[in-house]
């Protein structure tokens, strides 16, 4: 059966407006009061951090009220000889904020602590940045998850250079209980692309709009290909793409370009989804106006206060010849560093395992919409009525055991990402066709592989 939660009353998440005294009581074991000064220095400390507005505050929350400075203010509370300095960034993925990693990093002005993307920026990043392995210890490491992609060469075992914050987003395709129901749809739901596009014919042929999306930036495109790539080849073929020993111009993109444009091509979606905007999508379907979408959990607050408690959401299906069939993709989002040039090496790493503790991440839960990295996290009765969705998801990671990959635009370089989006709106409208834009991938790959390797 399809997983429908129904249970009165559920709360709408809205991201930032989590009380401390709930946060602490959502994760099984968790108490703000454990924290302690033991150990502190006589001498007070200032360090600083670097705040990404996409890992707190980007979503109306206030950076005064998010979770960072929330668990910063505790931090200090057990620290009291360790002043924390949050500095806003600009967006981690923008060329604002590039220009100032770049331009700090030449400098030497960096902050002790900030705030990158797990996968391709903290490893292009990585001679500015401490290895961690030591100063962190093996007792800590083993309690957290979502290491392989903050480690060189990303694999376990090697240095690394970042911890991974939050167990990240994984891309599902939410629908529409109500709507599935007017059509009279039970039963499992679809583990196949093929099983995914009957079922949304079905919807279609009873005057239902099967998906609503937003493709003018190409960012759902990537949310769905992200999936179905990890299905293809998990993170074998990624890594071996970015290293430059897979070809994109393969099957790895060319499948999952075309099963995107499909969609579009067989009027599986709203009319408009190629010249709308990715935000106007969601909200489009946060307002009942399709059975489904695709993105990841960063839009269930949104999504549920929308649609209430007609909403459930499943992994996306895999394509034909796909080695994992049980796959998730997106991994970890967000990490802290340690840049080389940070005075205060000891205080930064209590601060960020202050902050990657059970009871803080407990305090990011409604303004990120992602589940801890915490290994001693399980769901009680308080965050299973709190976070239906995430639970659900929770399910199918601890209970169905699916297979966990990175997302492709997390391990490609920000130059590659950024060209890939916009070929994906091309393919999905049909300028572009599927083997075209895969060949012009690869060439961008090529360039960034050649420029790499002198640089």
């Amino acid at each position: 059966m399809f997983r429908v939660f129904s249970s009165p009353g559920r709360t709408s998440r809205r991201r930032g407006l989590v009380r401390i005294s709930l946060a602490a009581t959502v994760i099984s074991g968790a108490s703000l009061l454990t924290f302690s000064a033991a150990g502190a220095s006589s001498k007070t400390t200032t360090i600083t951090i670097w705040n990404d507005p996409l890992a707190a505050g980007s979503e109306g929350v206030a950076p005064s009220k998010s979770f960072l400075t929330k668990g910063v203010a505790l931090f200090e509370k057990a620290n009291p000889n360790i002043k924390v300095n949050i500095q806003q960034e600009p967006f981690a993925g923008s060329t604002g904020f590039n220009t100032l990693l770049q331009s700090s990093e030449l400098a030497g002005t960096t902050p002790d602590i900030g705030q990158l993307y797990v996968g391709g920026q903290v490893i292009q990043n990585a001679k500015f940045l401490l290895p961690l392995n030591k100063v962190l210890g093996s007792s800590y490491i083993n309690s957290l998850t979502g290491w392989q992609f903050v480690t060189q060469g990303y694999k376990t075992g090697g240095s690394i250079y970042a911890v991974p914050f939050g167990a990240g987003y994984y891309y599902t395709v939410f629908y529409n209980t109500k709507l599935f129901a007017k059509a009279g749809i039970t039963g499992p739901p679809p583990s196949t692309w093929t099983g995914l596009v009957t079922l949304a014919k079905k919807l279609k042929a009873k005057g239902i709009t099967p998906f609503e999306f937003g493709e003018k930036e190409g960012y759902f495109g990537a949310w769905t290909q992200d999936a179905l790539i990890s299905g293809l080849d998990g993170n074998t073929g990624v890594l071996n793409a970015y290293s430059g020993k897979q070809s994109l111009n393969s099957s790895l993109l060319i499948k999952p370009y075309t099963a995107w444009h499909g969609l579009f091509a067989n009027g599986l979606t709203n009319s408009n989804a190629a010249t709308l905007t990715y935000t106007t999508g969601v909200a489009n379907f946060a307002a009942g106006k399709a059975a489904m979408t695709i993105t990841g959990a960063y839009y269930d607050s949104q999504i549920v206060k929308g649609l209430g408690k007609n909403v459930g959401l499943f992994p996306v299906p895999v394509l034909a010849g796909s080695k994992y069939k049980k796959s998730l993709s997106g991994g970890p989002n967000n990490s802290y560093v340690i840049f080389k040039n940070s005075k205060h090496v000891a205080d930064a790493v209590k601060l960020i395992k202050f902050l990657t503790s059970p009871a803080v991440q407990a305090l990011s839960v409604n303004e990120l919409g992602q589940l801890p990295n915490n290994k001693s996290f399980a769901p009680n009765a308080a965050f299973k009525a709190a976070q239906p969705l995430l639970t659900e998801l929770n399910t199918y990671i601890n209970v169905d055991h699916y297979s966990l990959f990175e997302a492709f635009d997390n391990v490609m370089p920000g130059s590659v990402d950024s060209y890939w989006y916009q070929t994906n709106n091309g393919v999905f409208s049909g300028s572009l066709s599927p083997s075209s834009a895969a060949s012009s991938m690869q060439s961008q790959m090529s360039q960034y592989l050649a420029t790499a390797s002198t640089s």
